[in-house]
């Protein structure tokens, strides 16, 4: 997590421990080496440990300017098993040198930063494209979304502007964490269950009772305005394929070989008004 790498950091700076002497790793990968000593990280839930990650982020945004804080921020949720110790290295040159780090494109530290900042971002921008909501049986939204990066807690606050009226959750089974959002609620919550609770969500087929239709009508908008040319044996599949990745396609509606019968009834919602009732209101 943000908290749990800036705070590693901020350790080891007050240690005065030098770069080569040292390296951050992930819990789960970590593979020791010859004559290595293995330390545990701080635990990023404890109040005190956000209050050093904070501190530390405070000084090296003095250091090194807003932005390259907002990339540590990126970075730090990247998947990427090297992340720790990249963003580690990023931080303790930050902080030695006047000018910004930045903005030296090539040294080969920024630049392992900054494709970090670069994949999550796009992960985010993945995530406000590609995530699908069904409405539920409680009149809850729901979403379920498998990103390549620990994105929910950087984008979902783009759903509360979108859908701020609304109670809706989104499920990343990826990372075992969950978003959610009640109209009473100015921004939005993170939550970890444990696997049981998370599989059960996952696995949720209680849709409300015109969410069929209104996924048929998405896919007929979808079928209407789509370019020609982007079936699997012609030229613009691969197109399609760039700019809407393969591995998001099993939950997009627009996608879904799932076709509404023929002879389903229009929900009353969406019958609209007759002429008659029209002059009657």
């Amino acid at each position: 997590s943000l908290e749990g790498v800036v705070a590693a950091v901020g350790l080891v700076y007050l240690a005065h421990v030098s770069t080569s002497e040292l390296r951050l790793v992930r819990s789960d990968v970590y593979q020791g080496r010859l004559g290595e000593t293995c330390m545990t990280g701080l635990d990023p839930a404890k109040e005190s440990t956000v209050a050093l990650a904070q501190r530390v982020l405070t000084g090296f945004e003095r250091q090194q300017g807003r932005e390259a804080i907002r990339r540590i921020v990126l970075a730090c949720a990247s998947d990427d098993p090297d992340m720790p110790d990249i963003v580690y290295r990023f931080m303790k040159d930050g902080f030695s040198r006047k000018d910004r780090l930045i903005e030296h494109f090539v040294d080969d530290t920024t630049h392992a930063l900054n494709a970090l900042s670069r994949q999550v971002a796009t992960e985010c921008e993945h995530m406000r494209q590609f995530v699908r909501f069904s409405r539920m049986s409680d009149n809850s939204f729901m979403a379920v979304f498998k990103p390549h990066a620990n994105v929910l807690p950087l984008a979902s606050g783009y759903f509360v502007r979108r859908l701020g009226n609304e109670r809706f959750f989104i499920v990343d089974p990826v990372h075992g964490i969950v978003a959610f959002h009640a109209p009473e609620m100015k921004s939005f919550g993170i939550m970890k269950p444990d696997k049981s609770n998370l599989d059960i969500l996952i696995s949720r087929r209680d849709l409300a009772a015109d969410e069929p239709y209104v996924r048929a009508l998405w896919k007929e908008f979808y079928r209407g305005v789509e370019l020609p040319g982007r079936d699997a044996s012609q030229r613009g599949y691969d197109l399609r394929a760039h700019w809407m990745p393969k591995r998001f396609w099993e939950g997009l509606t627009e996608l879904s070989c799932q076709d509404l019968p023929r002879d389903a009834k229009v929900p009353l919602r969406y019958q609209g008004a007759s002429k008659k009732n029209l002059l009657e209101t």
